[in-house]
């Protein structure tokens, strides 16, 4: 992947807690799940830039709703991603990473240093799923949290507090939840895969405390996967 250092990430939050992005260079840009896009394209209008596609990290239609208001004001096209691939604006490209498990069609989008992660990889949290993606699931987010640390996660929904509450919860003595939340000063929100490793109880299966947690609430823990799939069910 090129190297990306003039594409901007800009975050809007529509609904109650849904996020969506424009990521752009001085000149082209494109939309990631774009939901109520007036603050969009009030944006796009004020600094001339010229949208090039609408994406979307997956087809749930709190994600969706805003894409043909959007492709009508701009002109640009919806698009949909059919594996991996790689968008190029004048600033660089962006890599489509397919990350199924919350739903089949689940994408993140990867720059440099940052990633969209939609559903698929929240703050403390991840989203839901059925029984026939957990494997799936599982496998996306082991592809997540190996990118470099400090990479900065852009999620697609702000449940930030609650999911942090409930992480403490599980692990009342993990001090990097307690030192996340004490520095956590959004807007933006976001974290990153470093603190996503060492916060998100849906990464952390072999922890005691995690393992305590799923047991006393009566869940299977006989394997890591096990575990995991006790979590989602939850």
């Amino acid at each position: 992947m090129r190297n990306v250092p003039m594409l901007k990430v800009i975050q809007f939050r529509y609904g109650n807690d849904n996020l969506g992005y424009l990521i752009h260079d001085e000149h082209t840009g494109i939309a990631i799940d774009p939901g109520d896009p007036g603050f969009l394209w009030d944006y796009i209008q004020q600094h001339g830039i010229h949208l090039k596609g609408i994406w979307n990290t997956h087809s749930h239609s709190d994600h969706t709703l805003g894409d043909s208001l959007l492709a009508a004001k701009s002109g640009a096209r919806i698009m949909r991603s059919t594996g991996t691939e790689y968008i190029t604006l004048e600033g660089g490209e962006i890599e489509v990473m397919p990350t199924p498990g919350h739903t089949q069609d689940s994408v993140c989008f990867r720059g440099n240093g940052w990633v969209i992660t939609g559903d698929t990889l929240l703050i403390a949290n991840v989203g839901n799923s059925v029984p026939g993606l957990f494997k799936a699931f599982r496998g996306s987010l082991t592809r997540l949290i190996s990118l470099p640390e400090e990479t900065v996660v852009y999620p697609g929904h702000d449940y930030t507090e609650r999911s942090i509450l409930r992480a403490m919860q599980i692990e009342p003595g993990n001090d990097h939840i307690k030192r996340f939340w004490q520095s956590y000063t959004p807007p933006p929100v976001v974290s990153t895969i470093g603190d996503e490793k060492r916060i998100n109880p849906y990464l952390r299966t072999e922890v005691p405390a995690v393992i305590a947690y799923l047991k006393a609430n009566g869940k299977n823990t006989d394997t890591s996967f096990k575990r995991f799939k006790s979590f989602l069910e939850l």
